[in-house]
């Protein structure tokens, strides 16, 4: 039995999306207003290591896809698609690594605050990039038209969604409303999170595909070569 690498990305990366997504609706169902928080908060709670299993299971599923497309030769190793798909892959290990600044405990933006918020940004801002650039230069492909073109178009939908983001920044920049007090918060990540992570699990079932399209076509050529003449 040959090991699937993107089958296991795949099928890791919508389980994480899964944990968190209960996780959540759980929570919500309790305390409703725990929606108004970043995602990241639950690193913080009695929840830590239900978040913790579900971001890991992204990052694993996201490096797996990654392993697997470039055996494919679906991107390559220097390409913008692998470079940013690496960066969200770090991201999301420095968002469990290390745990969002407790403001009821410090005022003061710590080390290990600085990293978790430079992780989770670096995270948010590559994989719609990642996404995008994987699926561009196979929208005129014969063989991969139609994922290419749903694949990108969910990118285009993550960059729409980072938006909101965008436009608070700007504005706690040139004002004196703090940014993240500009939106709240919570509901823009979350409606940010759902979006790369379809697009993320768009991208990793076509890798999947591609899979198993080169194993049926090993396979094919195992059974003629077995054949007598």
């Amino acid at each position: 039995m040959q090991i699937r690498p993107a089958k296991i990305g795949a099928l890791s990366i919508v389980l994480g999306a899964l944990v968190v997504l209960v996780l959540d609706l759980y929570t919500a169902w309790q305390t409703p207003s725990h929606l108004r928080r970043t995602i990241s908060e639950y690193g913080l709670g009695a929840q830590q290591w239900v978040f913790s299993i579900g971001v890991v299971l992204l990052a694993f599923g996201s490096a797996l896809t990654l392993a697997s497309a470039l055996r494919h030769r679906l991107t390559r190793p220097a390409s913008a698609a692998s470079i940013c798909l690496t960066l969200w892959t770090v991201g999301l290990v420095a968002v469990v690594a290390v745990p969002k600044q407790d403001w009821s405990n410090n005022a003061s933006l710590s080390l290990g605050g600085s990293i978790h918020r430079l992780g989770a940004a670096v995270a948010f801002v590559s994989i719609p990039i990642a996404v995008f650039a994987f699926s561009r230069p196979w929208i005129r492909d014969g063989l991969w038209v139609a994922r290419a073109r749903i694949t990108l178009g969910l990118s285009m939908l993550s960059v729409v969604t980072l938006l909101p983001i965008v436009y608070a920044l700007a504005v706690g920049a040139t004002g004196s409303r703090p940014w993240y007090r500009v939106v709240t918060l919570g509901y823009v990540e979350r409606v940010l999170v759902v979006a790369e992570v379809i697009a993320l699990i768009s991208l990793a079932v076509w890798v999947w595909a591609a899979e198993r399209r080169s194993l049926d076509s090993v396979e094919s050529e195992e059974i003629k070569a077995s054949q007598p003449v």
